[in-house]
């Protein structure tokens, strides 16, 4: 009686389960590091494929439309990555609003599924593992208290595909609220199909050029997308800190 009491699990076993419990992590970690390291050392090849799959979807608008809306749709599962990258092709491929309305109702549609699937199978895996991780833990548990912070996070830079999977495990998040403020977060894909519709060619946009159009060209996207970072870190500030109020005053 006394050794079951003392008895420990192996060190292998609790690694196992500690590694196990950060799966969804690790993977949505590996991912994207594969994708960074692909246009680290393969930019050209990368930037011309995606060229080359822009004329593609462009040579039958309506079969494009339908391919595009369906890579952005599996984007939003996680750990799967290019979901940024795919909507800013949305915009270079069909033009700012084109672009945008299909990344919109592809996103959605997909947030939604991926939600919903979450609730019904993986409930109890989300929560274990959200016992593991204190800062999504955090965020969940302020949602809990008051679900319209949703939007707020939404509009913050946290993994869309990560958080569209974690949420189903608030337990007072109903469908229709996150629906609703997943729909009203959305209309940020204006800002990453503008930035497509913008690029000139993708085969060509990492190649420095000497000219002074494109030189004024660049620097105007650069300041446009430092604008959108800037924007995207306050946001993310203004989220953590209604987080950090919410909680504490349920702590008092």
């Amino acid at each position: 009686r006394h050794r079951s009491h003392s008895y420990k699990r192996p060190r292998g076993l609790r690694i196992c389960n500690l590694l196990k419990s950060w799966s969804p992590v690790i993977a949505y970690a590996l991912t994207s590091l594969a994708f960074l390291v692909a246009i680290a050392f393969y930019k050209t090849e990368l930037f011309a494929c995606l060229n080359e799959l822009s004329h593609w979807l462009q040579a039958d608008p309506t079969y494009g439309h339908a391919v595009l809306f369906f890579l952005i749709f599996l984007t939003t599962f996680p750990p799967l990555p290019l979901y940024s990258t795919l909507i800013v092709l949305s915009g270079y491929t069909f033009g700012a609003w084109t672009g945008a309305l299909i990344s919109y109702f592809a996103a959605l549609t997909g947030a939604l599924v991926v939600f919903l699937l979450s609730r019904l199978i993986l409930r109890d895996s989300i929560s274990r593992w959200l016992d593991a991780s204190t800062t999504m833990k955090r965020v969940v548990r302020a949602i809990e208290k008051r679900p319209k912070l949703l939007f707020l996070i939404r509009l913050a830079p946290y993994p869309y595909n990560v958080m569209n999977c974690l949420l189903a495990a608030s337990p007072t998040l109903t469908l229709r609220t996150y629906t609703l403020c997943t729909a009203l977060s959305l209309f940020k894909v204006v800002i990453h199909t503008s930035l497509g519709a913008s690029i000139h060619s993708f085969k060509d946009y990492h190649v420095t050029t000497t000219t002074a159009a494109d030189t004024v060209a660049k620097m105007w996207t650069v300041l446009g997308i430092a604008l959108c970072i800037a924007i995207l870190i306050y946001l993310s500030y203004v989220a953590r800190k209604a987080v950090n109020e919410e909680l504490d005053d349920e702590e008092d």
